[in-house]
């Protein structure tokens, strides 16, 4: 099958992004149904680019989605912002990080993706897949700017193939970049541990 044919291809949520991307949680969600997000993702599928790090359109690809129903997980750090910093981790057999969050209003979307891996790259690194899928969402990123950079703590995890990453060689730019953006910017704070880690 080919990698444009999206008609014939299935695609569905991945596990770890259906616990992460829900309503009123830390992360960016998106306010319909999870068979609506995969309809624009459909309709999107031509203007799908590599994901970061990635060549080609085989492994992960960002679809650009209509931003109408995203809410981002992103506050833009000001002088005056609280910042609050917590021990936290994705998934119980990953490492352990320190994450930084921000009391404020949350940016507005101005654009959406979704982040999707093909089956076979989930599998790496003693990934699993969550379903009979070509394709898995594996992200929601919603926000002011056409082209967010990943976390640098995502990128890293990736590169050095840690516990939940996926291999992925990354370019000191676009390390440099994601540093960058993420320096003005947290996420969120939710007290609730069950509204997605």
């Amino acid at each position: 099958m080919k990698n444009d044919d999206i008609a014939a291809m299935k695609l569905g949520w991945s596990d770890f992004a259906s616990r992460r991307h829900v309503p009123g949680g830390k992360h960016t969600w998106f306010e319909g149904t999870a068979d609506e997000l995969l309809d624009l993702v459909r309709d999107s599928w031509p203007r799908r680019r590599p994901g970061a790090g990635r060549e080609g359109l085989d492994q992960v690809v960002v679809v650009p989605v209509k931003p109408a129903g995203f809410v981002s997980s992103t506050v833009k750090v000001e002088i005056n912002t609280t910042l609050h910093a917590v021990f936290d981790r994705r998934q119980a057999h990953e490492d352990g990080f320190i994450r930084v969050t921000a009391d404020g209003p949350r940016e507005e979307v101005r654009f959406a993706s979704v982040v999707l891996y093909a089956a076979d790259t989930l599998l790496e690194n003693e990934g699993k897949r969550s379903g009979d899928f070509d394709w898995e969402v594996a992200c929601l990123i919603a926000g002011p700017f056409d082209a967010e950079p990943m976390d640098p703590l995502t990128m890293a995890r990736n590169m050095l193939e840690k516990p939940g990453g996926t291999y992925c060689k990354y370019s000191a730019l676009e390390f440099a970049e994601a540093v960058w953006f993420w320096a003005g910017r947290a996420t969120v704070p939710i007290s609730d541990p069950e509204k997605g880690s």
